[in-house]
């Protein structure tokens, strides 16, 4: 099973949101055709990203949204962290990226609860950073094993980075947690809102069966949402 990672609103807003898009191995190369298929004609090349959505785009969004329900095994997860609460000096040695593998380490062990028996492949969004992949997927491994009893010592056998610019399902991460943030940092609200995006979040919230993104969901399901705590006091993970 693979995890495509990607973030939104990371930094200059309150709320930050990681998603992740959950695709069985056997069936990656049948949601990618069918993605590529939707998105013409209006965009035969290029990224799909929350921040490029537009009225002259939007019919292509929202068809490559409602193609992702169309396959069952394809799930959503996503975690939404107030920024205000992270203590990087505390926590983190002052090290911002160090947090935001914390948030993976999180969002990836949500899915080993979740998913007992497969084995998983982990895709982030590339980006700039000093920290080994390697690492992160020794700690991940570990947590695993710890906390959650998994049979398998090394159920996370691929942490690499992938460029979302070639990668389909890293788009999808990016426009759910696109929409997800949209929402909870109020940009919908603001003068001269994007009206598409505004669509666009209203129609994936409705496919999702999710009535109000400001809340959690349910703990699993086809799209979760999980508003995560920080414990003053506490390090995370």
């Amino acid at each position: 099973m693979s995890i495509f990672i990607d973030e939104s609103s990371q930094t200059d807003n309150r709320y930050l949101v990681l998603g992740a898009v959950i695709v069985p191995d056997d069936q990656i190369s049948e949601i990618e055709n069918a993605l590529a298929a939707v998105r013409l004609p209006e965009l035969p090349h290029g990224e799909l990203k929350w921040a490029k959505v537009s009225k002259s785009k939007i019919e292509a969004y929202q068809r490559y949204v409602e193609a992702f329900f169309r396959f069952p095994d394809a799930h959503f997860h996503s975690i939404v962290v107030d920024t205000t609460q992270i203590k990087h000096q505390v926590f983190n040695a002052g090290d911002r990226d160090t947090g935001f593998n914390k948030e993976i380490y999180q969002l990836v062990m949500k899915c080993g609860r979740l998913y007992r028996e497969p084995i998983f492949h982990v895709y982030p969004d590339r980006r700039s950073t000093p920290h080994s992949t390697t690492e992160l997927r020794s700690i991940i491994n570990h947590g695993m094993h710890k906390k959650l009893g998994r049979s398998r010592e090394w159920p996370v056998r691929k942490l690499h980075f992938r460029d979302s610019k070639n990668t389909p399902c890293l788009h999808l991460a990016d426009i759910f947690a696109g929409a997800i943030a949209y929402q909870h940092n109020g940009h919908g609200n603001k003068p001269g809102a994007s009206p598409a995006r505004k669509l666009l979040a209203a129609r994936i919230f409705e496919l999702a069966q999710v009535r109000n993104p400001i809340l959690d969901t349910n703990i699993g399901g086809k799209f979760t949402i999980w508003h995560r705590l920080l414990r003053s006091g506490v390090p995370q993970p």
